[in-house]
């Protein structure tokens, strides 16, 4: 069963989707990826010319997120959909989408905050399927994996104060996000968290502009 499917889910969704766009919109590049388990292409409207798929109908490659199959430096924006749930080695996974990111590229994560509605349902253990059988980390727990991977964070915050059971549109919701935006921010269901790969070269080298041919992203392995 994929919750992302249900009612609650697909009301999530367009939650969550509404504030990846407000980040997709300041970034471009050549190559965009989206992992995690939601079957729609929330990419779709990003300003980056190729888009990489591993779910939905517009899936175009097998893949396994902690063995990327791209070369070092190739995808200029990763979209990490509710990807840490499911991550048997979260550093290791995030190890990974640091090698695979282009110097000046950016991950975009989202995911269930630990301590929030979300992560109390998850605690009493109503559902056995994904994502509440999954493992839910904190924002602290995601900053610190990003910072030891070497990412540069830029942007963090949770949001999404209101059961998951209620519609995104209902007037009562409306009235939670704003108590808990201003009263409990620590207590958002949903993180999201923006970085980039910083990388300083010790040996800077001239280009002349019109020799630069655009990069190509090669896959090194495939997963069938």
């Amino acid at each position: 069963m994929n919750w992302f499917e249900s009612e609650s889910g697909k009301s999530l969704v367009d939650f969550e989707q509404k504030v990846v766009q407000s980040y997709l919109d300041q970034k471009f590049g050549y190559y965009a990826l989206q992992l995690g388990e939601n079957q729609q292409n929330l990419i779709r409207n990003a300003k980056v010319k190729h888009h990489i798929l591993s779910r939905g109908k517009e899936k175009n490659i097998d893949l396994d997120a902690e063995w990327l199959p791209f070369n070092f430096d190739s995808i200029d924006l990763i979209l990490c959909f509710h990807l840490f749930e499911k991550a048997s080695n979260p550093q290791k996974l995030m190890d990974e989408l640091f090698r695979v990111t282009v110097s000046g590229g950016y991950v975009i994560i989202c995911g269930f905050n630990l301590l929030s509605f979300a992560g109390l349902r998850k605690t009493v253990k109503f559902d056995n399927y994904f994502p509440w059988n999954g493992s839910f980390l904190s924002i602290t727990k995601i900053q610190n994996l990003l910072k030891q991977s070497g990412f540069t964070l830029r942007e963090s915050k949770l949001e999404h104060f209101q059961p998951l059971f209620f519609d995104n549109k209902s007037n009562i919701n409306q009235k939670l996000e704003k108590i808990g935006n201003r009263w409990f921010p620590l207590f958002g269901n949903i993180y999201f968290l923006v970085a980039e790969k910083v990388t300083v070269s010790k040996i800077p080298k001239k280009q002349k502009w019109n020799k630069i041919k655009q990069r190509k992203v090669v896959v090194t392995k495939s997963y069938d």
